[in-house]
């Protein structure tokens, strides 16, 4: 059983600010993770997860504010830290001339050790064969390798920067589970990802990110509520789609017989306004992540 409520904020950002070249990085960046949840931080290319998850692992130092980890200070009690956290990196440089069952002995034996049952668990549970050199591995299995290296030790803390990338859906419903069975045993989990929806089935609660601030901080179950979608629908004639538009006044852009919309959850009022239509195509129900902050939460906040 999961625990019903956390106890105590294990990871806290606070009032972080760390500025790169040309005005990139993280400003003002507060949050605070508690023992035993499983927090996503959600953004688009260059928003600042990476900065964020730098300062977590304390490979660099905050201009401003305070990242620490069970109080203690992220960047001077680094080797301290390492001890709780398993950390996949979102593009490791594997060695060469390793194979992928060496690699993940090492680094299991660099945190304690682990048994031959946790890394067949592991193994098997991701689908992965680690005999090949790490090296030359396509990038999906190299990047299975590496999970189960920030896995083999059983750490407390788990930090993990876009655990879906490179995989196939599949390979990222595994990584789901998996995921989602330490959850269960009541570790802390943090992850970065473009992946919006694998983020929810995974985690809590998700912040959004961009350019380098928070926009909001909303349970995972709220952010599907928010979150719009977009369908492109090709009408018979330019007639049913001027027609279509006015009797759909909201979230539309109409181009000749073509109707570009976006709606918030369930489409069912869409599908039933439709049915009075010549409709020859009907496009979409997802879309890019980018799209849908500047349509859930305004171009003026992001």
């Amino acid at each position: 059983m999961r625990k019903a409520r956390f106890q105590m904020a294990e990871i806290d950002y606070s009032q972080v600010s760390k500025t790169h070249e040309k005005d990139a990085g993280l400003f003002d960046f507060s949050v605070q993770i508690d023992s035993g949840e499983s927090f996503g931080l959600i953004g688009p290319s260059g928003a600042g997860k990476s900065t964020a998850f730098s300062l977590l692992m304390g490979f660099i130092r905050p201009d401003e504010g305070e990242v620490s980890i069970r109080g203690l200070d992220c960047f001077s009690k680094r080797d301290q830290i390492m001890q709780w956290v398993g950390y996949l990196p979102r593009q490791a440089i594997p060695p060469r001339r390793m194979t992928g069952e060496a690699f993940i002995r090492l680094m299991a034996e660099s945190r304690g050790g682990a048994g031959k049952s946790r890394m067949r668990e592991l193994l098997e549970r991701l689908d992965v064969n680690p005999l090949g050199d790490l090296a030359l591995m396509p990038l999906q299995e190299r990047r299975k390798v590496t999970l189960v290296s920030a896995l083999i030790h059983g750490p407390e803390i788990l930090v993990m920067e876009d655990p879906f990338d490179g995989l196939d859906p599949n390979a990222r419903n595994a990584v789901t589970d998996l995921i989602n069975g330490e959850r269960e045993k009541g570790k802390t989990i943090v992850i970065s990802s473009h992946a919006i929806e694998q983020a929810q089935r995974c985690c809590d609660r998700i912040g959004i990110i961009r350019k380098g601030r928070l926009v909001t901080i909303q349970s995972a179950q709220a952010l599907e509520h928010t979150r719009q979608k977009v369908y492109h629908i090709t009408f018979e004639s330019i007639e049913h789609a001027s027609a279509f538009a006015q009797e759909w006044d909201s979230g539309l852009e109409l181009i000749r017989n073509r109707a570009i919309i976006a709606i918030p959850g369930s489409p069912q009022a869409l599908i039933s306004t439709l049915s009075k239509y010549s409709v020859i195509d009907l496009v979409g129900g997802r879309e890019e992540l980018e799209d849908s902050f500047l349509r859930s939460f305004g171009g003026d906040l992001i």
